[in-house]
């Protein structure tokens, strides 16, 4: 048996290695939270500061100065943050290889996609200098293509939560059909009300009819996923999820105010359409930051369980 001094040692050691270990993952802890509020503060700095640019200007934003110009062909950056900030997500969640990794990809492939539909844009304006943007254009392939990416995001991250197994529930199966039939008849009424389909061009036929059922498809993928997301990891995703929904309806109006002024010829760059797309970007770019920081929570309670597990079995 062990003597009492040699016992009262082993116990000395253990309890200053466990203070160190909690040293340690303080330590720990506080960098990861000081790393996610910077990426946070970061953004959230620039997209202040393009909101008050846009204010500075809206008085005169018929004249199309040069303020106006320069807006409108870099706002689009927020995009590009966005789709970097979730490209690291999907890495940290396992990229490609896990389905939630392959839905963060498919997110931000979709904002690189609507980073170039502002390039092509701005092109139009202000390089091939037309007073109005031709619909369809070369802009609306990588639009369209942005609400391709967002979908597949959509159901990716719905399959990440189990939405194989849920959807054999009439709960489930109710909100994945009547959500889009709500969101087709809001688009038509608001958007497309007295608007008449050219069917001599069947391509603008196909982009009018595909917008709105690819936009209302992934809404009601992400609202479906938030649901489901209690079940995941108990509960941590449903944050992320839920400003991930956020940025998606805020794309969602967006690219439908944008459509019906392109479709009237009352589309004026750097308007109050752009400053949705900016937005949308903004929660967009927050919602995968938002997922970064879930990640590295989730790590660190799994680094703190399996230590006080180990230590656990050393008391032993």
């Amino acid at each position: 048996m062990l003597s009492k001094k040699l016992l009262g040692k082993r116990r000395k050691s253990i309890t200053y290695n466990l203070i160190d270990i909690r040293i340690i993952e303080g330590i720990i802890k506080s960098s990861v939270n000081q790393l996610k509020n910077k990426l946070q503060i970061f953004i959230t700095i620039v997209f202040l500061g393009y909101v008050g640019w846009w204010f500075s200007f809206q008085r005169v934003l018929e004249n199309q100065g040069v303020s106006t110009q320069r807006f409108g062909s870099t706002y689009a950056v927020m995009a590009l943050m966005g789709a970097i900030i979730g490209f690291i997500a999907s890495s940290k969640w396992g990229g490609y290889k896990t389905v939630l990794g392959k839905a963060l990809m498919f997110f931000s492939l979709g904002l690189l996609a609507q980073d170039a539909g502002q390039l092509i844009s701005t092109y139009y304006v202000y390089g091939a200098h037309l007073e109005t943007i031709p619909y369809p254009s070369w802009g609306d392939v990588a639009y369209f293509g942005s609400t391709l990416s967002y979908l597949c995001g959509a159901i990716f991250l719905a399959k990440a939560v189990g939405i194989k197994y849920s959807l054999k529930s009439n709960k489930y199966k109710a909100v994945a059909l009547i959500i889009p039939a709500v969101l087709l008849v809001a688009s038509y009424s608001i958007f497309l009300n007295g608007y008449q389909y050219d069917w001599s061009h069947p391509l603008t036929v196909f982009l009018d009819l595909g917008y709105p059922l690819g936009d209302s498809l992934y809404i009601s993928m992400g609202i479906v996923a938030y649901l489901l997301s209690r079940k995941m990891l108990g509960g941590i995703m449903r944050f992320g999820i839920l400003v991930l929904i956020l940025a998606l309806v805020s794309q969602f109006v967006s690219d439908w105010t944008f459509l019906y002024q392109v479709s009237r010829e009352k589309y004026i760059p750097a308007g109050y359409v752009d400053l949705l797309y900016l937005i949308g970007y903004f929660i967009t770019a927050s919602a995968m930051v938002r997922f970064i920081a879930t990640y590295e929570d989730l790590q660190s309670k799994t680094s703190k369980m399996a230590k006080e597990s180990a230590d656990a079995k050393g008391e032993l």
